[in-house]
């Protein structure tokens, strides 16, 4: 079985989940955050939807820069309302499914760095970080979301099992 073959059916189970709570993001709470230092309710979403891009990153090279010397910092793009939120995030599934598709097997246990300036921060196989960085990355970033949403009087649908419509 190739490796497409088994993280496809997954990555697939996962973004579908991940849609149905970006579809209950409301656009009048973007901004609202659980503290000062967390990301508000539209920064996440605009996180989530952003790691997908880390597929075709690290599947078409050997390591990103997110701070390369002499420039600016890497930035999540900030998207401005639920709709643009749900086309990027469609957008970027569809790349990173394609790209997942038409990888070599071989080609996912070569070595991939994120560096800082330069300096390697971590090197991985390919196949751990789209495991790790880009589904466990965007799965813990899912779970925040769901707390905020429910802390915004949200009910949110079950992942796994029943949600909140469950427990009425």
């Amino acid at each position: 079985m190739s490796y497409a073959q088994t993280i496809l059916p997954e990555f697939d189970q996962e973004m579908a989940n991940t849609r149905k709570i970006l579809e209950l993001v409301p656009d009048d709470k973007l901004d609202w955050k659980a503290t000062e230092t967390t990301l508000s309710i539209g920064g996440n979403a605009s996180h989530m939807v952003n790691l997908l891009t880390w597929t075709g990153m690290t599947l078409e090279s050997d390591s990103f820069d997110v701070h390369p010397k002499g420039s600016e910092p890497y930035k999540t793009p900030s998207l401005k309302s639920n709709q643009e939120i749900l086309a990027s995030f469609d957008k970027n599934v569809a790349a990173a499914r394609a790209a997942i598709e038409k990888v070599d097997d071989e080609d996912m246990m070569k070595p991939w760095s994120l560096l800082k300036q330069g300096e390697v921060m971590f090197t991985m196989p390919r196949a751990v970080v789209i495991r790790s960085f880009v589904m466990n990355h965007t799965i813990h970033h899912r779970a925040i979301l769901l707390t905020y949403l429910r802390l915004n009087g949200i009910a949110v649908p079950g992942m796994y099992g029943p949600g909140d419509e469950a427990a009425g």
